[in-house]
């Protein structure tokens, strides 16, 4: 059986017609599939967003109060149970611990098939002028990428598709699939659609505990972590919201332009 896997600690395995959600407190060992140990002066827009103190997807930085991550990432929890760490190559020490006062979940976001998987979350305070935390722009409206585009996705992902946390961030480079290689690649386990796009490599890719993650090609992100198909690092490759797309895109810039302390 295909199985849809989310890659946040709270929800665990979707298939076509059920969801599973797991309250999980992960233990700080695995990593990000094929990865590398990063400093997150080097990532200053990567965020752990945390539910009761424990790391259960990242996120980013898209202005100076709202933070990216995946729809999934925001349903099912309380927004009271919500902290974002930023600032911190560990997920449970150091840098600065933000409280979360709002959820933004795209308003056409399908749990079923994770059509438009994106979530903004508004932080008390704001992230600008903090140590080691800076705002990722986003890519290009155009949405095409060359071929053979090699993107690189960070977090605190598993090793492998059971696995836990990790507590020092990672990051890893995948390549990014044309439109018509997700299709195909994928068309025997799910159904892509236009808010979705496709990277990864057999043996370096995402796993449990990225959801929510950036996807970053030439310094803008392009991509946020929503799913894998069976395993990490397997033959086919992960899924994540397409940010190119029309709809995605002008729910994000709504967003920060809404927001009245947006100016970083």
């Amino acid at each position: 059986m295909v199985q849809r896997i989310l890659l946040t600690f709270l929800t665990i395995a979707l298939s076509e017609v059920s969801l599973a959600i797991e309250d999980t407190k992960p233990l700080a060992t695995g990593r990000i599939v094929g990865g590398r140990q990063v400093d997150i002066r080097d990532f200053p827009y990567q965020l752990s967003l945390l539910h009761d103190g424990y790391h259960i997807c990242g996120a980013s930085v898209m202005s100076s109060r709202l933070a990216l991550t995946a729809g999934h990432c925001c349903t099912g929890v309380n927004v009271s149970n919500l902290t974002i760490r930023g600032g911190s190559s560990t997920n449970d020490f150091g840098g600065i611990v933000f409280t979360v006062d709002r959820l933004f979940i795209h308003p056409e976001y399908d749990v079923r098939n994770l059509n438009f998987d994106v979530c903004l979350l508004r932080i008390v305070g704001t992230f600008a002028g903090k140590p080691n935390i800076g705002l990722i722009q986003l890519g290009t409206s155009g949405g095409t990428l060359p071929t053979g585009a090699i993107g690189t996705v960070s977090g605190w992902g598993a090793t492998q598709t059971n696995g836990n946390a990790v507590r020092n961030l990672r990051a890893t480079q995948v390549k990014i699939l044309t439109t018509k290689d997700c299709t195909i690649q994928t068309q025997n386990y799910v159904n892509t659609t236009e808010s979705m796009l496709c990277a990864g490599n057999v043996g370096s890719s995402i796993c449990v505990g990225d959801s929510g993650g950036p996807l970053v090609y030439q310094q803008r992100q392009v991509g946020v972590v929503s799913f894998i198909i069976n395993e990490c690092g397997g033959i086919a490759p992960a899924v994540y919201t397409r940010l190119s797309n029309k709809s995605v895109r002008d729910f994000i810039t709504r967003q920060i332009n809404n927001d009245q302390q947006r100016r970083f």
